[in-house]
């Protein structure tokens, strides 16, 4: 069947190119002794119960053919092209399957993903879907390995009453495990692949092992994934709040975001005067206080829009300083006696006062300079 259609695209070609190359009666003897042949080749085919399209033409069984059933005698040069049955059927049947790109490979395997949305979808978009199914909450029991659920293109994480020391994943290549920016009692796992499995063992600081099995599903799986998973630990959560409040009692934190100071508490000295003229009082510190190594400046961020620039006052002169912000405070990266703190015309003299004339923490003494 396949022969008798190149034979006919090829005929069609040859009669476009020159009416004339054959004439009527030639071409029907033609497809006639054509059709006979076909017809036969399908009928032993159809008694072997062969398929009846299982050859698969070649270029040596269209020369093969073309020389024994077509004589063509054209030489107008406008007509080369259809003059070269051989160059005819090449650009009709044998041209390669493009190339694709890594960009058009994607946006492929995109659609191949996106094609059924709404399946995706469909569990989370239930009018009885309350919203809690994707949070579970496991006891910690000692020894056990807890299964959890997790899905193709998003995250789950896992939730300790303890801080995370260190972990291993069995399966770098199909996992991702992450760990969260300023919750360190808490991990996000990713898989990258459908139908793998993997095991995760993680180590918390409260001295303890948790074991878990992790596979992965897609849309078409009829369980939701477990996107939130929360290890309840009585004990472990007794022992994490008595060491929050040990670190409280002992240490003073400034924090902003993931930028976070510890200042042990017994090294904090509150004791410096504060001096400025009437109008630029509203440029003084609310707070000042040096530990063994840096002197920190309060300014709440919501009052003074502008941050002010801090100088140490060395050899009566303004010297810069390297300096950094958390929060409400400028921490400057060194201790001096005497600071000076300018924001544009306006200035503040800070100077520590002298070992007989400390004061308390918080009783520091402001005088304004008139």
């Amino acid at each position: 069947m396949k022969k008798l259609i190149i034979f006919t695209i090829l005929l069609q070609n040859i009669l476009f190119a020159n009416p004339n190359a054959l004439n009527q009666a030639a071409i029907e003897d033609i497809m006639q002794e054509r059709q006979e042949e076909v017809d036969r080749i399908m009928a032993t085919r159809q008694q072997s119960g062969e398929s009846l399209f299982a050859q698969k033409p070649t270029i040596e069984d269209k020369n093969k053919y073309i020389a024994n059933n077509v004589s063509i005698h054209n030489t107008n040069p406008d007509t080369n092209h259809y003059a070269t049955p051989q160059m005819q059927y090449e650009q009709q049947y044998s041209q390669e399957i493009p190339a694709y790109t890594e960009e058009q490979l994607l946006l492929m395997k995109q659609a191949v993903r996106n094609k059924d949305l709404k399946a995706v979808q469909k569990k989370f978009l239930e009018k009885k879907y309350t919203g809690f199914e994707n949070t579970i909450q496991i006891p910690y029991e000692e020894n056990k390995t807890q299964k959890i659920r997790t899905r193709f293109t998003m995250a789950t994480t896992i939730i300790f009453e303890s801080e995370v020391e260190s972990y291993i994943l069995g399966d770098q290549s199909g996992y991702k495990v992450e760990e969260i920016p300023n919750m360190p009692n808490a991990i996000s796992i990713k898989p990258f692949l459908i139908g793998i499995d993997t095991n995760l063992t993680i180590f918390t600081k409260d001295k303890k092992i948790h074991n878990f099995f992790l596979y992965s599903t897609d849309y078409k799986n009829k369980e939701l994934p477990n996107l939130l998973v929360k290890i309840l630990d009585d004990e472990s959560k007794i022992l994490t709040q008595e060491q929050m409040e040990e670190e409280a009692r002992k240490y003073f934190v400034i924090k902003e975001g993931i930028a976070e100071m510890k200042v042990e508490r017994e090294q904090m000295d509150f004791s410096y005067i504060k001096k400025a003229k009437k109008y630029n009082e509203w440029l003084i510190p609310s707070e000042v206080f040096n530990d063994d190594t840096f002197t920190y400046f309060k300014y709440e961020k919501k009052q003074n829009g502008k941050i002010p620039a801090i100088f140490a006052v060395i050899d009566k002169r303004d010297t810069p300083v390297e300096t950094k912000v958390i929060g409400d405070w400028i921490i400057a990266e060194s201790r001096n006696d005497k600071w000076t703190i300018w924001s544009g015309e306006s200035y503040v003299c800070i100077e520590k006062v002298k070992e007989e004339e400390k004061v308390k923490p918080n009783k520091q003494e402001q005088k304004a300079v008139k």
